[in-house]
């Protein structure tokens, strides 16, 4: 106001700044929580339908993982504590066996 100008006038370098930011905030992209690829690895990962066949057959289990099922989850049972992870309301954690047949 000391320069003369009313407080509902602004000056063109006040345009440009607002200007300036508003196409600077438009061209952000939001983060998602996680890709939807990994939203829907129950409904599609190899995991979650590859484990329930290969469990049918203990050669195809050991062939697949070097190992027999005993020894799979004899191992699961030592380490799992280690290797889960807390369970969240916002998203679902991998499991210890999923983690270990990674």
């Amino acid at each position: 106001m000391l320069s003369g100008t009313l407080p509902w006038e602004s000056d063109s370098s006040d345009d440009e700044a607002l200007l300036l930011f508003s196409l600077n905030n438009n061209n952000k992209q939001k983060r998602k929580w996680a890709h939807e690829v990994n939203m829907e690895r129950k409904k599609f990962g190899e995991f979650h339908h590859l484990l329930k066949q290969i469990r049918k057959d203990e050669l195809k289990f050991k062939e697949y993982f070097r190992m027999s099922m005993k020894q799979f989850d004899q191992l699961l049972s030592i380490i799992k504590k280690d290797i889960e992870k807390k369970e969240l309301n916002l998203r679902e954690s991998i499991t210890a066996e999923e983690r270990l047949a990674v």
